[in-house]
């Protein structure tokens, strides 16, 4: 097998109803060494942080020694859109996504996540995508200063105009630059009606830099399940990945289904995700 336990990266994703001394304690003792930092309040929102929040982060962080992989700013649940069509907005959101890359060079942390923006649902997917272009355009730069790589992912509409992976291969060739990468999530798999494979071939296996696991439950709607209580094949698409010799991190996203108990379901997840790579 190609992949390696090594790549499996837990998160904080659940635990955005706990501080975040609780979230830092409880990732170390389920053994996490390498974590995605979802940041968010009571965490570490951007937005609400300045240097002196990220140097004291920093020392929480290497003192229970676990290393951040990826940063990846709350940007669905608030208005943060670089493909606004108004300006202020736009400038605003672009400012966030800076403020991420320099904290995560700060952190030692190599990638952040963004989405590429939205259009409202009745203007011109065309000017949105200039505009975020634009916008992705000039990040890809500030990024590549700070040695920082920028992932991207599909989704819905609604959340990015980067709809399918095929569109996350256009932009990533359009802006042509060595810190914009193409990443994959196994339910936004599902969301933008694609499979694993499409993906894969779309973006091309050495342009994924970032992998998200969840399962879900789909005749329920119940989204960022646990792996393997939900009914999406992951075993296939973990094998996928497999064959196509992807080395970088998967990162366990289980949301806010769990937030009254995420140790217990982040626990959960590293078991079968640690049970399905093995070494």
């Amino acid at each position: 097998m190609n992949l390696k336990r090594t790549q499996i990266a837990l998160s904080n994703y659940p635990y955005f109803k706990y501080s975040l001394s609780y979230t830092l304690d409880s990732l170390a003792k389920l053994g996490a060494h390498e974590i995605e930092l979802y940041a968010c309040d009571p965490h570490f929102h951007i937005d609400d942080t300045e240097l002196p929040q990220v140097v004291a982060l920093k020392k929480n962080l290497k003192e229970r020694d676990l290393r951040p992989i990826c940063l990846t700013p709350e940007q669905v649940k608030y208005p943060v859109n670089i493909a606004s069509p108004n300006p202020v907005c736009r400038k605003r959101s672009v400012g966030t996504y800076i403020k991420c890359i320099q904290y995560a060079n700060e952190l030692e942390c190599p990638s952040v996540q963004f989405h590429a923006g939205f259009a409202t649902l009745d203007d011109s997917q065309d000017r949105a995508w200039s505009r975020s272009f634009d916008s992705l355009s000039c990040l890809a730069d500030i990024a590549k200063g700070y040695g920082v790589t920028v992932m991207m992912e599909s989704a819905p509409k609604t959340m990015t105009i980067l709809t399918d992976s095929g569109k996350v291969a256009k932009m990533v060739s359009e802006i042509n630059s060595p810190a914009l990468w193409g990443m994959i999530d196994t339910l936004t798999l599902v969301l933008c009606n694609e499979t694993i494979d499409t993906a894969i071939r779309n973006i091309g296996p050495t342009r994924i830099g970032h992998f998200h696991i969840s399962d879900a439950v789909t005749k329920a709607a119940r989204d960022h399940v646990i792996p393997g209580e939900g009914d999406l094949d992951l075993e296939y698409m973990i094998k996928a990945l497999d064959k196509a010799e992807y080395s970088h991190y998967i990162t366990l996203e289980m949301l806010d289904t769990y937030e009254m108990n995420p140790e217990e379901a982040m626990r959960k997840g590293a078991d079968w995700l640690r049970a399905h790579i093995a070494d």
